[in-house]
């Protein structure tokens, strides 16, 4: 149990750091920096409509946690689509 926590853990900490770091994400930073859009920057990390914006190595990591959580037991595509849609973008 306490591994299954460490590996959540350890994706998010990916997940904030390519968010600081991603070079795909340079231009929307740029955005973010001058509150153009619905970009922001908050505190370091880019948001697009106050979701945390993922960029795209790490996409596929956050869904598969998303639908092997415990606490979400597998849910459905749609499901899974919305648990992630409403924390990230």
């Amino acid at each position: 149990m306490l591994a299954l926590i460490q590996k959540h853990i350890d994706l998010i900490d990916e997940i904030l750091q390519t968010n600081r770091t991603a070079t795909d994400l340079a231009r929307a930073c740029k955005l973010g920096q001058n509150s153009k859009g619905s970009y922001t920057l908050d505190n370091g990390l880019l948001k697009y409509q106050r979701r945390l914006v993922v960029p795209e190595s790490v996409r596929t990591d956050l869904i598969t946690a998303s639908y092997c959580s415990l606490a979400t037991a597998y849910p459905s595509k749609s499901k899974t689509k919305e648990l992630v849609k409403t924390r990230y973008y």
